[in-house]
């Protein structure tokens, strides 16, 4: 089950699934990641994998790729006993809106529609100004 079918199953509407899939299984939700973390070694455990062995087998699949002459295969092994290892960082960055070409009526109406569009779901602390702004005079 992956994060948007974890959040479907939790009771979030389709439409915001996914949002709510990667927010919840942030650092800002502890309990959910240590429950996440749980159910994946109690899952690893049953199929007999740890990460020593997954390692070993990793090796042994480029080692015979290289035989082989398969370099890609070889280059994905290693890739991917790379990851599992915890050597590689997967980042990534979606960028909708940039802030610094947006007025700050445009910033906070922007802000309302993400709050309404995921039905709440702001990281913990984020403030949501309601009502309309205007300018004082000296």
């Amino acid at each position: 089950m992956n994060k948007t079918q974890a959040a479907i199953a939790a009771g979030y509407s389709e439409k915001n699934a996914q949002r709510a899939g990667t927010m919840l299984a942030s650092k800002n939700h502890p309990k959910v990641l240590d429950r996440i973390i749980t159910l994946q070694e109690n899952a690893a455990y049953r199929a007999g994998l740890d990460l020593g062995t997954h390692l070993t087998d990793l090796k042994d699949i480029r080692d015979g790729a290289m035989r082989n002459g398969a370099w890609s295969a070889a280059v994905t092994a290693e890739v991917s006993r790379g990851k599992a290892a915890g050597l590689y960082i997967n980042r990534s960055e979606l960028t909708v809106n940039k802030v610094e070409t947006m007025s700050k009526d445009d910033i906070l109406a922007r802000m309302q529609q993400l709050y309404h569009e995921t039905g709440g779901i702001l990281p913990p602390g984020t403030v949501i100004i309601e009502g309309e702004s205007r300018t004082l005079d000296d």
